[in-house]
């Protein structure tokens, strides 16, 4: 997955450049976690990084959930100025499920 494919997953056009930076670095972010969470580098016998689409459709999610709600801030009020977190198992759920079927187990030797 790449910026230009994110950016066609969020709805960004291709053209607007303002954010690429920061969408560059959050992909690599997500990825680098997929991959430590699923347990899984995701290279085929090829040698290929190649990330299956519901994982992609996952990272998408993750990264549009940080945009729409930066810090995991579920609620705020302002006048008595409070603020609702969100612990981020809760709040990835929805693109934590789109990894589940990739996660291989990890077998850790006995001392």
């Amino acid at each position: 997955m790449d910026l230009a494919e994110l950016k066609v997953r969020l709805g960004i056009p291709a053209e607007d450049t303002s954010q690429d930076a920061k969408l560059q670095i959050d992909l690599e972010d997500a990825i680098s976690f997929v991959k430590e969470e699923c347990n899984n580098s995701f290279v085929g016998p090829d040698g290929v990084e190649s990330l299956p689409g519901p994982v992609k459709k996952g990272i998408a999610l993750m990264i549009e959930i940080d945009r729409d709600s930066p810090k995991g801030v579920q609620s705020e009020s302002i006048g008595g100025m409070s603020k609702t977190y969100t612990a981020d198992d809760v709040r990835y759920k929805p693109a934590l499920d789109f990894f589940r079927p990739y996660k291989k187990i990890r077998f850790k030797p006995l001392r």
